[in-house]
């Protein structure tokens, strides 16, 4: 038995294909509970065939295996699979999920401390969760994850071969990363389960038609998920409670309510209230729900300046190959340029900027100290950019600048594909996201041409030089440390000896 292949969606950005094939063993010889399911199987991303294969000189582009492990996995994982962003175990780098999380189990794999030991068990956990692997049931699949990455979905896959291989198997492709609209890869996803629940392979055996009919059901309850169930996967279930306890009181139902569309089981963008909380600390408590929640509805109901609305990046148009901290030096660089700032001036009064472009600041006292700060704007909001002040990056005033020139950051360059941003800047956020805001930060209120107005660069570089020049610029002097080193004013050697010098004092 040999079908056209069912393909779902399209090949440009993220295709699924799929069909049933025969099976040259005879039932007896095949596995239990999944030996009916023989098919081919085909993913392509951005026109790359990632199920491609070579072996010798013969070059297949589908998978050919038992389709029933995949399907289930797919199935089960559903809600995690499209809405769970964050990682399992602390992640400091902003490498995709195929790089994160095998060096996460690579690294904790071995040791033998408590702590470690459930850190190598979350991201297995993890991984059994976004890794297309974990449904091969022997098949050679390629190492492809497929996880939430705030308003979309990040695809990530190495070229690595499955274990035990034949000789001379490799996958034809190279390692890739993908960011798409939810969308894009969640309706072929769901187009594929449904066709698989709809059309069994032919002569099934009455055991194998109880099985596939099995398989139906699962697919079928996915229908059954409500939001707050894909929610759970991206903010804390406790956040969660209290969150939609904190809007029941109020009269904006449209910041907490999710926009789903019949047929499509899944959150394409999150309401403005989970995804302002998918980035809190899970300690936080219910008096800070209430003041966030405070600050997003009296934020409600505005819109853009003109001039703001000019200098906002497009959605999804972030470029690949930059690492964070050289995009948001080259982001803070094209927004000082399209400003005409700092002009003559000794600083960059980021406080003047946000004022010229009528972004409210605000300071608040938020019992939660690991959030540093917060940035609401976008289709339906008065851009605002909230400061705690409990918060260690706040305790003074060269502080709270460098946090609203963080939030600026998020305001200018990290809106959803529905043209808005809620976001809370601190340790739970995507690293990568944090890091670029912080060396945008870091560039606006030192651009190059301002430093050397002020720094001479002659060495060695001295204490006090820096703390005079830190003066000038109105900065804390270890972030200008690190930036004259990143900007290439000072060596490494210079560096190290000035950030023992400001340790001692």
């Amino acid at each position: 038995m040999m079908t056209e292949f069912a393909a779902f969606g399209d090949p440009s950005r993220f295709e699924i294909a799929v069909r049933w094939t025969g099976d040259s063993e005879p039932r007896a010889r095949r596995p239990a509970q999944h030996g009916w399911s023989m098919g081919d199987l085909r993913i392509t991303i951005g026109g790359h065939v990632v199920t491609k294969s070579r072996r010798g000189a013969a070059i297949q582009t589908h998978i050919a295996w038992y389709l029933s492990p995949f399907l289930t996995w797919l199935a089960q994982n559903w809600v995690a699979l499209l809405h769970e962003e964050d990682f399992a175990w602390p992640e400091k780098t902003a490498a995709p999920a195929a790089v994160a999380c095998h060096r996460a189990m690579d690294a904790w794999i071995a040791v033998q401390d408590v702590r470690g030991k459930e850190h190598y068990r979350a991201a297995q956990r993890w991984y059994r969760r976004h890794a297309l692997r974990a449904a091969s049931e022997g098949g050679l699949f390629p190492d492809l994850f497929i996880r939430r990455f705030v308003d979309e979905i990040e695809l990530s896959w190495t070229a690595e071969g499955p274990f035990f291989a034949p000789d001379g198997f490799t996958f034809a492709t190279d390692p890739g990363f993908a960011l798409l609209a939810v969308a894009d890869v969640a309706s072929p996803l769901w187009e594929a389960l449904t066709w698989a629940a709809s059309m069994p392979p032919p002569h099934l055996q009455e055991e194998d038609q109880q099985r596939h009919a099995a398989l139906a059901h699962s697919i079928e309850q996915i229908q059954t998920l409500t939001p707050i169930d894909f929610e759970s996967a991206y903010v804390s279930p406790k956040i969660l409670k209290m969150m939609r306890v904190a809007f029941a009181e109020t009269n904006r139902p449209h910041l907490v309510e999710e926009g789903m569309q019949p047929g499509r089981p899944f959150v394409d963008v999150f309401s403005p209230a989970v995804a302002m909380f998918g980035g809190v600390a899970p300690e936080l408590n219910q008096a800070d729900v209430d003041s966030l929640r405070c600050v997003l509805v009296d934020s409600a109901g505005g819109t853009d300046a003109a001039e703001l609305t000019k200098l906002i990046a497009p959605a999804g148009k972030a470029p690949f190959g930059f690492r964070p901290h050289e995009h948001g030096y080259r982001l803070a660089e094209e927004f000082l340029e399209a400003i005409n700032e700092p002009g003559n001036a000794d600083f960059v009064d980021v406080h003047a900027i946000c004022d010229r472009l009528k972004i409210r600041v605000i300071e608040r006292v938020l019992m939660t100290d690991t959030i540093r700060g917060v940035a609401l704007a976008g289709e339906g909001f008065s851009p605002t950019i909230l400061v705690n002040i409990t918060s260690i990056f706040n305790a003074n005033a060269l502080g709270r600048r460098f946090t609203v020139a963080h939030e600026l950051c998020h305001v200018l360059n990290d809106r959803s594909r529905a043209r808005r941003v809620a976001h809370v800047s601190g340790p739970w956020v995507a690293p990568g996201i944090e890091k670029r805001a912080n060396a945008f930060g870091a560039y606006l209120l030192m651009p190059r041409s301002l430093v050397l107005r002020h720094f001479s660069g002659g060495n060695p570089v001295s204490a006090e030089c820096i703390t005079e020049v830190a003066n000038l610029l109105q900065v804390n002097e270890p972030p200008l440390i690190e930036h004259l080193y990143n900007i290439d004013l000072i060596s490494e050697w210079d560096r190290e000896r000035l950030r023992a010098a400001f340790r001692m004092h």
